[in-house]
């Protein structure tokens, strides 16, 4: 009775240490946002990073972990997403070219 008991530890010590080596799902969320007329993307967004799906490109902006709220930066420090409950900022070129935006409902 003891080696079954010793054997079963044994066992379920390996499968939960196998177990702890497998990849961790990543929650995302995606979101649509509207900067205006003219202006739209969606943000897909993970602990991590951003992944903005721009109209002509597509950044990866990883987010800063020393600040408050959601704050993303490029690595070059040229690209800043912000968000905040509904609203954003997207700026571009060190901070030249800002955009406000609000998070919009997706199309069916």
């Amino acid at each position: 009775m003891r080696n079954k008991l010793l054997f079963l530890t044994v066992v379920s010590s390996s499968i939960l240490t196998a177990c702890s080596g497998l990849p961790q799902k990543t929650t995302s969320t995606t979101l649509n946002y509207s900067c205006g007329e003219n202006f739209s993307f969606t943000a897909q967004l993970t602990a991590n990073q951003a992944t903005l799906l721009l109209p002509d490109r597509t950044l990866v902006l990883p987010r800063m972990s020393d600040t408050k709220g959601e704050r993303y930066l490029s690595e070059d420090r040229k690209i800043l997403f912000l968000r905040k409950a509904q609203n954003a900022i997207l700026a571009t070129g060190a901070g030249h070219n800002m955009l406000r935006c609000k998070q919009s409902m997706p199309i069916d």
